[in-house]
């Protein structure tokens, strides 16, 4: 049987025979004097595993090929893991970009919202005003009640707007019918 073992100096592998060990040898790559370890100790056989139970699922380690039991988190022969903890589902997410700035799941804010606007046109605004401060009214409440849903804004947008503008709108058609004409 032969040692083997790696120069300190220089890195070069050696071999030589076990009666050298413990002895001074010159490195044959750098020359530098060096001392020859001892004979390395037979490695010990690994310890003995208990076969599986009769009965009992077995599982063969993908490193080394150990038999192990079902149930056993390591390799008894590597050490390696057998069992990897498992991986969580990946989960995707909604999609939310514009989820705060046009209220998609609230379509009583968002036609609130749009009523209102379109009230500013002269002769619209009384019934889209009425439409819109209606559908912000319903809007609202049901932002309250989902408050994933959003669209408070664009509620209070048609609320604001609607009602101004219907209200605008009445009062000009009465001034308009009451005020006498030359």
């Amino acid at each position: 049987m032969s040692i083997d073992f790696d120069c300190p100096y220089c890195g070069k592998q050696l071999s030589t025979d076990d009666s050298a060990a413990g002895q001074q040898a010159a490195c044959p790559e750098c020359g530098k004097q060096l001392a020859v370890p001892g004979a390395a100790a037979p490695v010990p056989p690994p310890p003995a595993v208990p076969p599986a139970a009769a009965g009992e699922a077995v599982i063969f380690c993908a490193k080394c090929g150990q038999k192990n039991g079902d149930n056993n988190y390591q390799c008894t022969g590597c050490g390696a893991v057998l069992h990897a903890a498992p991986r969580p589902a990946r989960t995707v997410k909604e999609d939310n970009t514009l989820g705060g700035l046009i209220p998609l799941n609230n379509k009583k804010a968002l036609l609130a919202y749009y009523f209102g606007i379109f009230s500013l046109i002269p002769c619209l605004g009384i019934p889209l005003g009425v439409a819109a401060l209606v559908l912000g009214l319903k809007g609202l409440a049901f932002a309250d009640a989902n408050p994933e849903a959003k669209g408070k804004g664009h509620a209070w947008t048609g609320i604001i707007l609607g009602g101004g503008c219907a209200l605008v709108n009445l009062l000009v058609l009465a001034a308009m019918l009451l005020i006498p004409r030359k």
